[in-house]
C-alpha cells in the first residue's frame, strides 16, 4: 500500500536524459546515479527516488522507450510534487504519467494532501490501532524489511522517523486531525525543496535510524551522522524558531560530536520515546539467520587473505566482544551439526523454532594476547551457520551466552508483521 506513480516517453539518446538530469541535479543539490540502462535521481532519505531505465527501440533510426516510477511514501507529499516537477525538467518526450493522486494534471498540491496523503495515513493509523493492542509486540510502518529491526516494545510502531505508542497515534488524529500526525510521520509534508519542518524530520530519522551514538572519532561514518544532525536542527531553529526540537538528543550529538551546541533557545520536541533505536539492542538479518546485538555495533564485510570472508560486528571504540558469522548451503539434504564444538565447555544444545542452535565456549591458546570464544552453529533446513564472539574477559561470557539464547530463524512459513509501503 502506498502512493506514487508510473511514467513512460521517449528520447533520442540516452545521454541527452543523463544530461538534463545532471544539470537539474546540479541545481537543486539532488543525488543522481547512471548505468549503462538507467539513472535514479535521489531527491531526498527514505528512499526518495525518481526511478527510470531505457531501451532501444527496433528500426535503423530507432528512438528510446523510458520507463520510470517514483513512490512518494513514506518521504510524503512534498517529494511527490518535487518529482513531478523532476519529470518536467527532462525533457521526456510522448510523455505518459500514471499518477494515482492525479496531482501531475491538476497540480493543487492541498487537494492531493486531502485527497490521497492525509487519507493514506489515516488507513494507516486505523489498521495499527485496530488490529493490534496496547500488549501486541511491536509492528513497523514503512520500515525496511531487510535492515535491522529494533528492540520490541509492546504496543509500539516502529517508523524512520521515531516510535510511537498506537494510542498516541490515535488520540493524536481524534484530538488534534490527521494534519498533526502527517508534519510529524512525513519526512517531506511540505511544498518546497527545504524548510524547518523538513531539516526537523531529516535530522530525526538520523537519530532514530541510523545513528550509533557513538564518538565521532570512532569512524567517519558517525562523524558524517553526528555532524548531519546538528546541521540540520541548526538549519530548522534558524528557520523557524518556534518548532519543537530535540535539544536534549542534540546537545548528547554535540558531546559525541566533540562540538559546542550551537542551537538557540527553543521549546523542546517533547515525545513518548527518547531517539535511537540503536540506543538498544537490533536484530540483523543474515540470510534466514536473525543475530540480536548491541545497537551500537558496526557492521562490515570482513575480507579474509584466501579470498574468502565473513560479516562482522563489533564496536571499535571499546574492547567489546567481536562477532562473526559465516553461512554454508549443503548442496543437497537437511544441515547438521558438524563435530568441530564437541570438546567445548559448557555445549549447550536445543531447538529454536525452524531449526537448532548448539554453542560453548573455550580459551585460546594465544602466549601474546590471552582471549576467549563463545562458538556456536546453527542449523535451518538446508543451512549452516557457524558463529563465534570473541572476547578478552571472562566476565563478558554471561552477555555473550543471553545473546546466543536470543538468535532465531526466518522461515518462510513465519508471519510477517509489517506494515509496509511497496509498489
Amino acid at each position: 500500500m502506498s502512493i506514487g506513480f508510473t511514467f513512460t516517453g521517449r528520447v533520442k539518446k540516452p545521454e541527452a536524459l543523463i544530461a538534463a538530469a545532471q544539470k537539474l541535479a546540479d541545481e537543486r543539490y539532488y543525488g543522481l546515479y547512471h548505468r549503462e540502462d538507467g539513472l535514479s535521481i535521489s531527491l531526498c532519505p527514505l528512499d526518495g527516488r525518481v526511478y527510470m531505465t531505457w531501451k532501444k527501440e527496433s528500426g535503423l533510426f530507432g528512438q528510446w522507450t523510458v520507463a520510470g516510477e517514483c513512490v512518494s511514501t513514506p518521504a510524503g507529499p512534498g517529494l511527490h510534487k518535487a518529482a513531478v516537477e523532476v519529470l518536467d525538467s527532462l525533457g521526456l518526450k510522448n510523455l505518459t504519467v500514471e499518477d494515482e493522486t492525479e496531482y501531475y494534471q491538476h497540480r493543487d498540491f492541498d487537494r492531493m494532501l486531502r485527497e490521497h496523503f492525509h487519507p493514506w495515513l489515516n488507513t494507516m493509523v486505523d489498521v495499527l490501532t485496530g488490529q493490534f493492542g496496547e500488549d501486541h509486540s511491536s509492528v513497523c510502518m514503512c520500515w525496511d524489511i531487510d535492515s535491522y529491526m529494533p528492540e520490541d516494545v509492546p504496543g509500539t510502531v516502529v517508523t524512520p522517523v521515531g516510535r510511537f505508542s498506537a494510542k498516541w497515534m490515535k488520540e493524536t488524529v481524534e484530538d488534534q486531525g490527521i494534519q498533526a500526525l502527517a508534519e510529524r510521520f512525513f519526512l517531506w509534508y511540505h511544498p518546497g525543496r527545504r524548510d524547518a519542518l523538513y531539516d526537523r524530520q531529516v535530522a530525526l530519522n538520523l537519530l532514530w535510524e541510523l545513528c550509533y551514538f557513538a564518538p565521532s572519532s570512532r569512524h567517519e561514518e558517525d562523524a558524517g551522522i553526528n555532524e548531519d544532525i546538528c546541521k540540520n536542527l541548526e538549519m530548522a531553529a534558524q528557520l523557524d524558531p518556534s518548532l519543537p526540537l530535540p535539544r536534549r538528543a542534540y546537545e548528547e550529538i554535540c558531546q559525541l560530536a566533540r562540538r559546542a551546541p550551537a542551537l538557540p533557545k527553543g521549546p523542546e520536541l517533547e515525545e513518548e520515546f527518547a531517539p535511537g533505536y540503536r540506543k538498544g539492542l537490533v536484530t540483523c538479518p543474515i540470510g534466514a539467520l536473525r543475530l540480536t546485538l548491541p545497537g551500537s555495533y558496526r557492521y562490515e564485510r570482513e575480507q579474509w587473505k584466501d579470498g574468502k570472508g565473513c560479516d562482522k560486528w563489533a564496536d571499535i571504540s571499546s574492547h567489546s566482544p567481536i562477532w562473526r558469522v559465516n553461512g554454508y548451503r549443503m548442496g543437497q539434504g537437511e544441515a547438521v551439526f558438524t563435530p568441530i564444538l564437541k570438546d567445548d565447555n559448557d555445549l549447550t544444545e536445543h531447538e529454536i523454532k525452524g531449526g537448532a542452535i548448539r554453542y560453548g565456549w573455550r580459551e585460546m591458546d594465544d602466549k601474546e594476547w590471552p582471549y576467549f570464544q563463545v562458538r556456536a552453529e546453527v542449523i535451518t533446513g538446508p543451512s549452516l551457520f557457524v558463529i563465534t564472539a570473541t572476547y578478552l574477559e571472562a566476565e563478558e561470557r554471561p552477555g555473550i551466552v543471553e545473546l546466543m539464547e536470543k538468535i532465531t530463524v526466518q522461515t518462510q512459513d513465519v508471519e510477517k508483521q509489517t506494515i509496509q509501503a511497496q509498489p
